[in-house]
């Protein structure tokens, strides 16, 4: 929950501070902020700092559960109403209005939160003097069973004693027993009167507070009637001015529409000798445009009938040149005609090379990957035969060698084992044991091989 610790007695009471005396408040924050209303506007937390002591005129708190009551879901972290002293004008307040009647119920809740603290100090006052009280008759029981026992055992050792003896005891019990009777009143007196006077001391206390909080509500009181009288002062000065303002602007409205007419009538003048002066322009430019226009209609004609001749001409050329054009393009589509036929006997004697080294390699390849299954068979049949009894060591070693031999062919590219390749160095790792099946194939392009190995399932 958000708390907001300012250093007054009471956090929940309306403050009025004076401008002259500065005030140090500390300030703690969670990372929920609560709700800041200035001058029944609402402003930005990060606002809140910027607001100094001696431009406070009062300042109001509210719980968490007392601002949800007056300001809804907007309060479930609090709120701090402030009030800015008159005079002070620095301060921008561009936030939401708050209704008036929502800022008039904060003083009911900061009252209410006043008397429910004063009625907490009452019960804590109650309770530690109840306390006290029981702690004085516990001490006075004690020390009564303590004088008890004292007297038990005084009685139990003068049944001991002889009579003189007795007597002569019995004289000093009774005068300790005198002296500490009269110690224990004169302590029960000491104690009465200083429970008297700090009682005494409370109430005044008590009284010395309610006198204070009733000063200061009837000084709030004052203060809000000085403040309603002044702002209905400067409403009226405001509506005055208002009215000053208006009458000062339909004046100008009427000077303005005055200047406006007038410059109306001398713009119509003036546009009229305009047009006068543009008409006598557009007939004199329209003679002239007729004068160049008959010019030019006979340059056109003239312009024209050479076009003819040269375009004629220019048809003549064209035709010759198409003419020509179309011999050599047949003499162009022949040739590549022939060069089309040769190509294609070239291509098929090339793909029917291709094909008989194809099928010369994958006849090559057929007789290795079949040599490689024999010798897949051959290692199955030796690893059951090592079941049974130990193979050659010789021939063990000859196995594991070809089997490296195969992966350190220069031919090799690539090594997979279960599809994941690795370094030819990590595969000579294996034993020739660990293989299930090892296939080598070889890239038609380039003659890359690659070998797969597929691990034994132990």
């Amino acid at each position: 929950m958000k708390k907001i610790l300012i250093s007054i007695s009471c956090a929940f009471a309306t403050l009025t501070i004076n401008a002259s005396s500065p005030i140090s408040y500390a300030i703690e924050v969670s990372a929920k902020n609560p709700l800041i209303i200035v001058n029944g506007y609402k402003i930005r937390f990060a606002d809140y700092a910027k607001i100094k002591p001696e431009h406070i005129e009062s300042i109001i708190e509210l719980e968490p559960e007392d601002a949800i009551e007056v300001f809804g879901k907007n309060g479930e972290n609090g709120a701090i109403i402030i009030k800015l002293i008159s005079s002070f004008k620095g301060f921008s307040l561009d936030g939401a209005k708050i209704d008036d009647r929502i800022i008039e119920k904060v003083a009911f809740y900061a009252e209410q939160a006043k008397f429910k603290e004063q009625a907490r100090l009452e019960a804590e006052a109650k309770a530690k003097q109840e306390a006290e009280e029981k702690a004085r008759l516990a001490a006075e029981l004690k020390a009564k069973n303590d004088a008890l026992e004292t007297s038990r055992l005084e009685a139990e050792e003068n049944a001991k004693l002889s009579a003189t003896e007795k007597l002569k005891k019995e004289a000093a019990d009774k005068a300790r027993k005198e002296f500490e009777e009269n110690q224990r009143l004169e302590n029960e007196n000491k104690n009465r009167a200083e429970t008297e006077a700090k009682a005494k001391q409370e109430a005044d206390e008590k009284a010395r507070l309610d006198a204070e909080d009733k000063a200061k509500q009837e000084a709030d009181e004052k203060l809000r009637l000085a403040a309603e009288a002044k702002a209905k002062q400067e409403a009226d000065d405001k509506s005055r001015l208002a009215a000053e303002a208006k009458a000062k602007q339909e004046a100008d409205e009427k000077s303005r529409l005055a200047a406006e007419a007038k410059a109306k009538q001398e713009a119509d003048e003036k546009a009229r000798l305009a047009a006068e002066a543009k008409a006598k322009q557009e007939a004199d430019e329209k003679a002239r445009l007729a004068a160049e226009a008959k010019a030019k209609q006979e340059a056109d004609e003239k312009a024209r009938l050479a076009a003819e001749a040269k375009a004629k001409q220019e048809a003549e050329e064209k035709a010759r040149l198409a003419a020509e054009a179309k011999a050599k393009k047949e003499a162009d589509e022949k040739a590549r005609l022939e060069a089309e036929v040769k190509a294609k006997k070239e291509a098929d004697e090339k793909a029917r090379l291709e094909a008989e080294v194809k099928a010369k390699k994958e006849a090559e390849e057929k007789a290795r990957l079949e040599a490689e299954a024999k010798k897949q068979q051959a290692l199955k049949e030796l690893e059951d035969q090592k079941n049974k009894d130990a193979a050659s060591v010789d021939f063990l070693n000859k196995l594991e060698q070809d089997f490296k031999n195969s992966i350190n062919n220069p031919k090799i590219k690539r090594v997979l084992i279960e599809g994941k390749e690795v370094t030819k160095k990590e595969a000579t790792k294996l034993s020739v044991f660990d293989v299930e099946t090892s296939i080598i194939t070889y890239d038609k392009v380039n003659g890359d091989g690659t070998i797969e190995i597929k691990l034994t399932k132990k």
